[in-house]
């Protein structure tokens, strides 16, 4: 029996999880998360992680500061074999990676060397890739430079979204965390070390590059719709307002009308040329409003032909 420590807060850490805690050969003694967050007054939510954790009557402690005197002592009295960290959001200090050498095992979202750093999912699907996967690595003092124990891949295609891409990659990830804490002395043996000169970083996503400029290529901003659907949304502005736009269609350029200008809606969509071929918006939203296809969008309301996106 491999007894864990596992330390995560977001959903994307539920999963594993649960399949950490399932298997017979694995004991989860303790889970490590953050502190409930204040939504409003008197109104604390509280992690997935913990959520999970109560449910499946798993002892949960709550720290905004995993290396603290508290922390480590709680750690220390659970002696786990292997302790499990997965999108936690904080730091392992000096102390912690000192007493548990070799047995802190991270799953980061990306096929590292590539994306190293704070969204390598949503990274993935602006450039592209063919391919997206999971790492289970050792941690060290410097950023997603550890070692590699084993990987998982996955297919990307250019109608992949960032929903489907995290839950996709949160059910491989609990499959390959189970196989390695399973099997951690042979993974440890054959553990590669990543190959710094080829490394990449994920820059941190921020509200503004959600901005769609018309100057970009089809698949460029349908990438950006793609990678953004869930935060902070991709958008254009329509007479000073910001319209949301949550889904596209790319056809052949028909005529020489300036980039983002609107130069025909139908039930069929808003039709808008960018650098290299047409834009048929299909969904939108407006401030205050739901999401809405653009027929029924047109049932009381207008976009005007021949003002400019911007």
């Amino acid at each position: 029996m491999k007894k864990i420590i596992f330390i995560g807060t977001p959903e994307f850490s539920v999963r594993p999880l649960v399949s950490l805690f399932n298997n017979e050969d694995i004991d989860v003694g303790l889970v490590i998360t953050g502190e409930d967050k204040i939504r409003s007054r008197n109104n604390f939510e509280p992690t997935p992680v913990k959520q999970k954790a109560l449910e499946l009557g798993i002892n949960v402690y709550e720290t905004n500061n995993l290396n603290s005197m508290e922390s480590l002592k709680i750690i220390e009295d659970i002696n786990p074999d292997y302790i499990v960290v997965i999108a936690f959001g904080q730091i392992i200090g000096k102390k912690l990676l000192e007493t548990y050498e070799n047995r802190i095992i991270n799953v980061h979202s990306s096929l590292l060397p590539k994306y190293r750093g704070a969204a390598p999912m949503q990274w993935a699907i602006l450039n592209k890739d063919e391919k997206a996967g999971v790492c289970a690595m050792l941690i060290e003092r410097k950023m997603d430079t550890g070692d590699i124990l084993d990987c998982r891949e996955i297919n990307l295609t250019p109608d992949t979204d960032i929903s489907e891409l995290h839950d996709k990659l949160s059910e491989l990830s609990s499959e390959l965390i189970v196989d390695t804490v399973l099997h951690y002395d042979e993974r440890f043996a054959n553990r590669i070390q990543q190959d710094d000169t080829k490394a990449t970083y994920s820059q941190k996503i921020n509200k503004e590059m959600g901005h769609i400029s018309f100057d970009e290529k089809a698949e460029d901003i349908k990438a950006k719709i793609m990678a953004f659907s869930v935060w902070p949304s991709t958008y254009v502005n329509y007479e000073d307002k910001k319209m949301k736009i949550h889904k596209i269609n790319i056809i052949e350029k028909y005529t020489n009308n300036e980039l983002g200008e609107v130069f025909k809606v139908d039930k069929d969509g808003i039709f808008v040329n960018c650098k290299d071929k047409c834009i048929v918006i299909k969904e939108i939203q407006m401030p205050g409003r739901k999401k809405v296809d653009i027929k029924t969008f047109l049932n009381g309301n207008t976009i005007k032909e021949n003002v400019i996106l911007s």
